[in-house]
C-alpha cells in the first residue's frame, strides 16, 4: 500500500514538474530578452551620441563633391555597407556595440520624423538604420535643409540651400545636424506577448550645433 502511495506522489510530483517547467523557461528567457532589449537600447542612444557629436565638428562640403549628385565621393557620409573609417556611419556602427546597425536609411512611412515605433518595425529582425538630415536655425524656427540618403547616395537639400545649409555658428543663425539611430530587437524566443513594434523596436535622435569652421 505504502509502495502504491510512493509511486501516486512520484506521479504528481512528475505531472507537477512538467507543468512549472515552462513557465520557469519562459521566465528564464524573458529575463535574458529584456535584458538584451535594453542593452541594444543603451547602445544605440550611445551611437546616435557619439555619432552626432563626430558630425558636428566633421568638415563636411556645403556643395559640389559628395553633396548633390550620386556616386561622388566624401569623407563625412557613405552608402557602403562598410562605411569608411571617419564617416558619420561608421562612427555610429562602432559605437553601437550591442546593436546590429547597418547603413541603411531608417524607414519613414507616414511622413513623420523621427521613425515611429511602426517603421521601425518595419527592419529586418536583430538589424538597425541610421538618418542623417540637417536644420538651418534662425530666430523664426527650423527648417529641413539638407538629408542623407543611403539609398540613393546623395544629399537631398531643401529650403535655404546652398547659402544657408552646413553652415558653422554665426551671430545670424546656425546650422543643426541630427543624426536619428533606429533598431528592431530580435528576441531570442518568440514569447508571444514580447512581440510587436512597441516592445521590440528603439529609437535614439541627438541633435547639435555644427562647429566646423
Amino acid at each position: 500500500m505504502s509502495r502504491r502511495r510512493s509511486l501516486r506522489r512520484r506521479g504528481q510530483s512528475m505531472v507537477e514538474f512538467a507543468m512549472v517547467v515552462p513557465v520557469l523557461f519562459a521566465v528564464i528567457f524573458a529575463g535574458i530578452d529584456f535584458g538584451g532589449y535594453f542593452a541594444s537600447r543603451l547602445s544605440v542612444e550611445n551611437a546616435a551620441r557619439v555619432a552626432v557629436r563626430a558630425a558636428a565638428v566633421e568638415v563636411c562640403p556645403a556643395s559640389g563633391t559628395g553633396f548633390g549628385s550620386a556616386g561622388e565621393p566624401s569623407t563625412c557620409w557613405t552608402k557602403a555597407a562598410t562605411p569608411a573609417s571617419g564617416t558619420i556611419e561608421q562612427v555610429a556602427i562602432a559605437a553601437a556595440a550591442d546593436a546590429n546597425i547597418k547603413n541603411l536609411d531608417c524607414p519613414d512611412s507616414d511622413s513623420v520624423w523621427p521613425p515611429s515605433a511602426a517603421d521601425l518595425a518595419a527592419l529586418t529582425p536583430g538589424t538597425g538604420c541610421i538618418s542623417i538630415r540637417y536644420y538651418y536655425v534662425t530666430s523664426s524656427g527650423q527648417s529641413l535643409c539638407a538629408a542623407w540618403s543611403q539609398g540613393t547616395d546623395e544629399m537631398t537639400t531643401y529650403s535655404y540651400y546652398p547659402t544657408d545649409c552646413l553652415i558653422t555658428a554665426s551671430a545670424s543663425g546656425a546650422d543643426i545636424v541630427q543624426v536619428v539611430v533606429g533598431y528592431n530587437y530580435k528576441p531570442l524566443v518568440p514569447i508571444p506577448w514580447f512581440q510587436g513594434s512597441g516592445l521590440t523596436t528603439t529609437s535614439a535622435e541627438t541633435q547639435l550645433v555644427l562647429e566646423q569652421g
